[in-house]
């Protein structure tokens, strides 16, 4: 199930949903909302625009690599991108968002 999963999802077609999934659950459903439905809005409408586009940009690049199976280039990203920035940043520590559980319920009905 886990494997035809993957197979039908990882198609070109669904790389604008991809892009804007994991945008939506890794960026938009975070601090960066918080900021700007905050009533200070630290952020404006344009700025969310603009966040949101690029962000959803780079995911679709991302995504594309790994459709594509375009290794070299992934892997280039990656660790140019460990090379020169990030190495300030608190270690990943994985975090569903609760996903795992939801699934989990889904599964047992």
């Amino acid at each position: 199930m886990n494997s035809k999963t993957q197979k039908d999802l990882f198609i070109k077609d669904n790389l604008g949903m991809i892009a804007k999934a994991i945008t939506q659950f890794a960026f938009r459903n975070g601090p960066v909302e918080d900021m700007h439905a905050h009533p200070n809005n630290q952020l404006s409408e344009n700025d969310m625009k603009t966040l949101n586009k690029f962000m959803v940009n780079r995911m679709a690049y991302i995504f594309q690599l790994i459709i594509e199976e375009r290794w070299i280039e992934f892997d280039f990203l990656i660790r140019n991108t460990d090379r020169w920035y990030g190495h300030g940043w608190d270690d990943a520590e994985p975090d569903d968002g609760g996903t795992r559980k939801l699934i989990e319920l889904m599964l047992k009905k």
